[in-house]
């Protein structure tokens, strides 16, 4: 019985296979291209953070206090996704 299950599984393992891959066609493993993909998002972030800086520095003059804690969360969300993305996670 076990055997029976075990053979299912790997049979509905290897079906998956293909539409797996038709998902994740488009991403290419070339190093030299994902290096360039990473820096190219790297730096969009990177400019997102300089505009909530820019945002949350103007403080209690334009935003509210729940408007101003929203940017806040916003730009540390920010920093740890280029915190991620530049150790490699």
């Amino acid at each position: 019985m076990k055997k029976w299950a075990v053979i299912v599984m790997a049979v509905g393992l290897f079906g998956a296979m293909p539409v797996l891959a038709a998902e994740h066609g488009n991403m290419k493993m070339d190093t030299k291209e994902g290096v360039r993909q990473c820096a190219l998002q790297a730096e969009s972030i990177q400019q997102k953070i300089k505009r909530l800086q820019s945002e949350v520095k103007k403080g209690n003059k334009n935003y509210s206090a729940e408007e101003l804690k929203n940017l806040e969360d916003k730009l540390k969300e920010a920093n740890k996704l280029l915190e991620d993305i530049t150790k490699g996670n």
